[in-house]
């Protein structure tokens, strides 16, 4: 029995080429076409971060938002400049 509206489970998922996360395919593109050893350690390492995030079950964004408290702080501070 088919349901109409069962596409739309699948929609909060992270999109993946077989294993692969879609987040990386920008770095894999960017090594096959520009081949130096930096674009490919780029690729690799942004696998294997994607890898670990997903065994802990962090989205990239979410590791990103926490990284960024984690250098700038809680609070976001707003210098008030005086008009002469």
């Amino acid at each position: 029995m088919q349901d109409d509206l069962t596409h739309w489970r699948d929609s909060g998922r992270s999109p993946k080429f077989f294993i692969i996360e879609a987040q990386v395919f920008f770095p894999i593109l960017l090594s096959l076409f520009h081949f130096r050893v930096w674009t490919l350690t780029l690729a690799v390492g942004m696998g294997i971060l994607l890898l670990v995030l997903r065994y802990y079950n962090v989205t990239l964004k979410v590791f990103l938002l926490n990284l960024r408290e984690w250098i700038f702080g809680r609070e976001k501070t707003v210098e008030l400049h005086e008009s002469e």
